[in-house]
């Protein structure tokens, strides 16, 4: 004889479970299209006789502002590696490293400056290179191709070098070589995922880096370093073998200055270089880095100009907090996003901006 009611549970059960598996099938097509975006890439390229409107009065691109420019990439640079320690409530061992920076950013206030550069999740080194070439806003998705990933193949940084006859020669981090190929006049690439390896990358690099400084073959030389990026992945940041990394980083940063101001005289190679010295993205105190977290997108970029720069540059720096360093001297550090860094280097090279970088497509067209 059946239990009073027994049916209607029976029939309760298979509308539960149906229901169940609704809401967790919703929810997972909201997760997929909301977290994991996908990108749809432009084949659409800029030139050079586009009409651009970039700004009152503007109908081509801007003339260039220097003539070469080096940029050092030190992986996972955190803001706390380049700023004094002074900006910040209480000084901890790795900070105050890179002294030759900060000097300059003190001794030379109107050509050098300390920027935070504020960097987009993911915060994998990959889609920064990617973020940082084209102007865009890679996906999480994408970390997906952080193990060989494919060529780059919409418009970017990279690619209006080569089509507009800039010369570029490129050391290091072997990533720049699967995402560009074909874009470098002459290339030493190193093996990067390596993460118990502090030194082989960085060692190749300083062979070819000094060298390049003194020859005439280049335009753009893209040199990146790899050592504070594993030292954080394998011993954290507060450790002695990073510490040991940033100080090395500081005597070498010292011999390419040297070497530039040798060469900036009048007529010489380097009479209108810029040098930029920039993180991809930061690190948390176990050497992480993939998400949104401050310490991971919280990352720098040194500017340093062998030109005094002209006003109107100065001008337009941004928002600017001061401080006195451990000298007691003043530095000044801005903010800029790092999404900006495709078009900021077009600019200032005369040449288009790439065709689907964000700030590009702000402009009214």
């Amino acid at each position: 004889m059946a239990v009073p009611g027994s049916h209607g549970r029976r029939c309760v059960w298979p509308l539960l479970f149906f229901a169940i598996l609704v809401l967790h099938s919703l929810a997972i097509y909201l997760f997929t299209r909301g977290f994991l975006l996908t990108r749809t890439e432009l084949d659409v390229h800029s030139y050079r006789d586009d009409r651009t409107g970039i700004g009152p009065g503007c109908s081509s691109w801007p003339p260039p502002a220097v003539d070469r420019l080096v940029i050092v990439v030190l992986d996972a640079l955190r803001f706390d590696f380049v700023a004094p320690s002074t900006f910040f409530q209480e000084k901890q061992p790795w900070m105050d490293k890179l002294q030759v920076l900060q000097k300059l950013a003190a001794d030379e206030k109107t050509s050098a400056r300390i920027f935070k550069a504020l960097a987009d999740p993911p915060t994998t080194s990959l889609q920064r290179l990617k973020a940082l070439t084209t102007g865009g806003l890679p996906t999480f998705i994408d970390v997906g191709n952080s193990f060989g990933a494919p060529a780059i193949v919409e418009d970017n940084i990279m690619h209006q070098f080569v089509k507009n006859g800039k010369r570029v020669v490129m050391m290091g981090d072997d990533t720049w070589i699967q995402l560009y190929p074909e874009h470098f006049n002459k290339s030493y690439p190193y093996p990067s995922f390596n993460v118990k390896d502090l030194d082989t990358v960085d060692s190749g690099v300083i062979e070819h880096l000094l060298p390049s400084l003194h020859r005439n073959d280049w335009d753009i030389l893209i040199a990146h370093f790899l050592g504070v990026d594993h030292a954080g992945h394998i011993f954290g940041v507060d450790s002695t073998p990073m510490i040991q990394k940033l100080e090395q980083y500081n005597q070498i940063l010292e011999v390419v200055i040297d070497t530039l101001k040798s060469l900036s005289t009048p007529g010489g190679p380097h009479e209108n270089t810029l040098l930029l010295v920039m993180g991809d993205h930061g690190q948390t105190l176990n050497g992480d880095h993939g998400g949104g977290t401050a310490e991971e997108v919280e990352t720098s970029l040194f500017a340093w100009s062998l030109k005094s720069p002209p006003n109107a540059v100065l001008s337009v720096l941004g928002k600017k907090s001061c401080n006195v360093d451990l000298h007691g001297k003043e530095v000044c550090i801005s903010t800029m996003q790092q999404l900006d860094f495709a078009t900021t280097v077009a600019a200032l090279l005369g040449i288009p901006f790439p065709f689907g970088s964000m700030v590009y497509n702000k402009i009214d067209r």
